[in-house]
C-alpha cells in the first residue's frame, strides 16, 4: 500500500510535482490544464466545476502513471497551493484511494482534508 500525502511546493520539500507549470515526465499525467488553474483563480471557475473537469483528467491517466505512484510505500503530491486552500491535490488523493483502495491510502491529517 502507498500512503499519499500533499505538501505545497517550496524548496527542501520532497515530492511529486503535479502541476501545469512545472510538472515533467509522466507526473504531467496528473496536471489541471492552464484554462482551469486560471479560471479558478479569477473567479471565472467555480470549485465544483473544477473538480468535475479534474475527475475527467483523473479518469485518463494511464495506468502505468498509476502503478508507478503505487510503487513506493510513501508519496508526497506537490502543488503551489498552500495547505488549506481547495487544490487539486486533495482531488488526486481522494480519487486514487476511491479508484484504487487495493493500493492507495489518504495520509493526509484529518485536519487537511477538505469536503468532498
Amino acid at each position: 500500500m502507498t500512503t499519499l500525502t500533499r505538501a505545497q511546493i517550496r524548496p527542501g520539500v520532497q515530492g511529486i510535482d503535479t502541476t501545469v507549470k512545472s510538472a515533467q515526465g509522466i507526473w504531467r499525467a496528473f496536471a489541471p490544464t492552464w484554462q482551469m488553474v486560471m479560471g479558478s483563480k479569477s473567479g471565472t471557475l467555480s470549485w465544483d466545476a473544477y473538480c468535475a473537469q479534474y475527475a475527467q483528467i483523473l479518469a485518463r491517466v494511464p495506468a502505468q502513471v498509476w502503478e508507478t505512484l503505487a510503487q513506493a510505500e510513501r508519496q508526497v503530491v506537490l502543488c503551489y497551493c498552500r495547505d488549506g486552500w481547495n487544490c487539486h491535490t486533495h482531488e488526486l488523493i481522494t480519487f486514487a484511494v476511491r479508484q484504487f483502495p487495493d493500493r492507495f491510502v489518504d495520509g493526509r491529517p484529518d485536519g487537511s482534508r477538505l469536503p468532498v
